[in-house]
Order: C-alpha cells, then structure tokens, then sequence
C-alpha cells in the first residue's frame, strides 16, 4: 500500500471511521482512506439519498441553488485577474448550481456527475451541458480553459489517473481551481475522528495546504494563488450534518441540541476557518 500522495509506503493506521481504517502517510503527513469503489458502489454512494436524505448528504441539496450560484460567481470574479472566460469543466458539478454562476460570468461550462437526477435537474432547469460520470472513467474529447473541483478532490478514488487526465484535457495556459477542507485546521484538530470531513466511503483523500501542493506539484503544476472562501450553508444542512456527525460522540454530542433552536430554511455565515481554495496552473506548455 502506498500513500495517495507521496507513494510512500510508510503507512499507519490513524483511526476507523464508519468501518473504515483512516490511513496516515508518516512521511508526507496525508491521511487517505485505502478504498477504490467499484461503478455500482459509485452509484450507491451518490445515489438520490446523498442528495435528499440527509447524513453525511444533503436535507435537500436543490435548496442550496441560490447560494451555490452566487459562489460560482464570487469564484469567477475571484480568479479574473488571471483568466478571462472561456470553456470552464465542472467535476463533480452535482446540478451544476456552481457551473451556472460561472456561466453568469461569461463561461462556457461542461459539468460531470455521477448522479442521473442531478445531470437531469440541470439540464431542465438551468440549460447547462451536464454529462453522467465520473472523471476516473468518463471519456472526454474536449480542452478546457479551466477545470473546477470544488469539494471534490477528496473524493477522487484514482488521483494520479485523474490529474493525468486532467493535465490532457487543460489547454496551454489553462487554470485547475480547488477548493476543499483542511485536515490541518484547528477545526480539524478539535473535532478528532468527528470532523465533519471524516466521511469514507464518499470522501477518501484528507488534505491540507501542504499536501495538495505536494501532489500538485508531482502532477506539473504550480501554486498561482490560494485562499480562505466566503461560504455559507443552509440551516437545514448544518443541522443534518451536525446530527448526524456528533451522535456518535460522548464528548461533543451535547452540541446537537443546538439544532432545536435553529430555524429552518435560514443561510447561515460558515466561518470558512477548514477551508481553502488553491488555482493552479501547468508548470510545463
């Protein structure tokens, strides 16, 4: 076994999370689930459930397009000052509600998903080009300007074929924009095995700063810029995860009773301190 990252071999067990052994790189300090699903578990995983149900999902993630929308803008106008608009791909698009704020901005946007209602609810109700799959096994002819991954690393099962596909499909000049969770984060540190992020079999890579670089860098590509987003989440969500991730914890479930003095339906302000974006760029043309 070799770490996701580095390819060391020095590899521990750091904790078990829903019956999975959270694996922890001595060497590089990347912790990663050892875990590659097959299509049919693809589907299982991000089925309509991850999406309406709750849990480790979404109460109902359809609520969130407003919000969503208005992130892909602040991301287009964010990274402006270094690309001017062209052909953006989505992975890991869901309906594409990020996707939609980009083309707001002048993009031309493709979004990938595993989910078929997710591709289907884009299609109909926004007009975006969404194709069902995921980028480990989807076939694209295409270049892009800019790839977007927005909470999605982390659940890539196949990270270096991905980012070799990746690489073969960015045109020359060409931007990869991340965003995902810090492992590093005082958040993290706090919470232990309860971090909300902690999440296997849906998420499988945990990265901080100094990792994503790492791998980044072995895939050819150099840091441009990075940050700490504006978020915000639905109270409807907040309130799933927060059940649903400290039930199980003696030292911090007493939090979930704060869930019965939030409304519903309200946008909260995420303070973002676990989070990061990073934009990318090819070291070699």
């Amino acid at each position: 076994m070799n770490c996701t990252v580095c390819s060391g071999k020095n590899i521990e067990v750091r904790f078990i999370k829903n019956g999975y052994p959270i694996l922890q790189c001595i060497d590089c300090n990347h912790l990663f689930t050892n875990y590659k699903p097959t299509p049919q578990e693809v589907n299982e995983i991000y089925s309509d459930d991850y999406f309406f149900k709750g849990g480790a999902g979404y109460d109902d993630y359809t609520l969130e397009k407003d919000m969503l929308i208005n992130r892909g803008e602040y991301y287009a106008e964010k990274i402006s000052k270094y690309i001017v608009p062209g052909k953006v791909l989505d992975i890991g698009s869901a309906a594409g509600f990020i996707l939609k704020g980009f083309e707001n901005r002048g993009w031309n946007g493709t979004g990938i998903e595993p989910n078929q209602f997710m591709v289907d609810y884009g299609k109909q109700n926004l007009g975006l080009n969404l194709l069902q799959g995921t980028i480990e096994k989807i076939e694209l002819s295409e270049k892009y300007n800019l790839i977007i991954l927005i909470q999605v690393v982390a659940h890539i099962y196949d990270l270096r074929s991905s980012f070799n596909k990746i690489s073969s499909i960015l045109n020359p000049g060409g931007l990869i924009l991340i965003e995902t969770w810090d492992k590093d984060s005082w958040t993290s540190k706090l919470f232990g095995k309860y971090w909300h992020e902690y999440s296997p079999p849906s998420t499988l890579n945990y990265f901080s700063k100094k990792t994503l670089n790492l791998f980044l860098k072995q895939q050819d590509f150099v840091l441009v810029d990075r940050g700490t987003p504006k978020k915000s989440i639905l109270s409807n969500h907040a309130k799933s995860l927060i059940l649903y991730k400290l039930k199980e914890s003696k030292y911090f479930k007493w939090l979930s009773k704060i869930t019965n003095i939030i409304p519903d339906n309200v946008i909260i302000p995420y303070p973002s301190e676990d989070l990061f974006w990073a934009l990318y760029k090819q070291a070699k043309l």
